[in-house]
């Protein structure tokens, strides 16, 4: 994304950044997990989350601390929002302060980006998630232990599986996928939680887990967001175990030394089982670990601006 040094960077979602920043990220995420020296940046940055978290607050804690910046954690329930005062006051507040960046996680689709044009000058904003929407930083920790296990995405096959339509994480990553050159991407899940529309190179639907696999050489599984839905909708979890699963049984249809995934957190026994997540060809603690290196690389890139 082209930017001048006069213009603040923002990260509401992937959509305005060109492949090569996208790469660049990526690129700089492993190097940091490999030892490479990080900035040092003097300044501040509130988490404001409205959703429970806690891969995504710590690793973004953590990311700040081991840049140098001055980190405050502020939840719904320890804010003013409690207090009727509305998001706009808050963040308007917080840069009255000084603070320099602007890490939030909200419910409302749409909402990083629609803050955006009111954001107070000197506020940079990062996206830790917001609704069904999208979930940038999460596509670049998902991307960053791919390429460390040396994945080529130009000849790789991903499949996402589970709950689609409602995961912001499956949105984010297929794109980020798409957009590094995947050119095979299947996205799998019952067939009511599917998205309507699919516009993204490369990519198709499947509502049968055994296609969706076969053969696949990044297999990411997603957890049932039973919080986005009514009661009336959640699956029995044994049957959704059965069916949709990932065993070591039917990860042996899958492409040699594929490698598997999940943004957590984990439901063992319902999305995946003990023998695949805790297996030899998890990359699922390795997410968490370049989870921190990614937000380094963001709160870098962001810094330039």
């Amino acid at each position: 994304m082209a930017l001048s040094k006069t213009s603040l960077r923002h990260l509401p979602d992937l959509n305005d950044l060109d492949a090569a920043t996208l790469e660049g990220l990526v690129d700089r995420a492993c190097a940091l997990a490999g030892g490479a020296p990080p900035q040092v940046i003097e300044q501040s940055v509130v988490n404001l989350f409205f959703e429970p978290s806690t891969r995504t607050r710590v690793s973004f804690e953590l990311a700040a601390q081991r840049l140098g910046m001055t980190v405050v954690n502020i939840e719904l329930e320890r804010s003013s929002a409690t207090k009727g005062e509305s998001l706009e006051d808050t963040v308007a507040t917080l840069a009255a302060m000084g603070i320099g960046h602007l890490v939030i996680r909200h419910p409302e689709t749409g909402l990083p980006r629609r803050l955006m044009p009111v954001l107070p000058a000197g506020l940079r904003l990062l996206n830790a998630g917001d609704g069904t929407g999208e979930h940038p930083s999460q596509a670049l920790l998902d991307a960053a232990p791919l390429r460390s296990n040396g994945l080529d995405f130009h000849h790789a096959r991903v499949a996402i599986v589970g709950d689609i339509r409602h995961s912001r994480v499956a949105r984010s990553s297929a794109r980020l996928f798409s957009r590094l050159g995947v050119a095979d991407i299947r996205l799998a899940g019952p067939a009511g939680w599917l998205p309507d529309d699919l516009d993204l190179p490369g990519a198709a639907l499947f509502d049968d887990l055994e296609r969706a696999i076969d053969q696949a050489d990044v297999i990411m599984m997603l957890r049932v967001q039973k919080e986005r839905m009514s009661p009336d909708d959640w699956p029995d979890q044994a049957s959704y175990h059965r069916q949709w699963g990932l065993t070591a049984e039917r990860l042996a249809g899958a492409a040699e030394n594929c490698r598997v995934m999940h943004p957590g957190p984990i439901n063992r026994g319902v999305e995946i089982a003990d023998s695949v997540a805790d297996g030899p060809q998890s990359l699922i603690l390795d997410q968490v670990r370049l989870g921190v290196y990614a937000r380094m690389a963001l709160f870098e890139w962001l810094a330039e601006s």
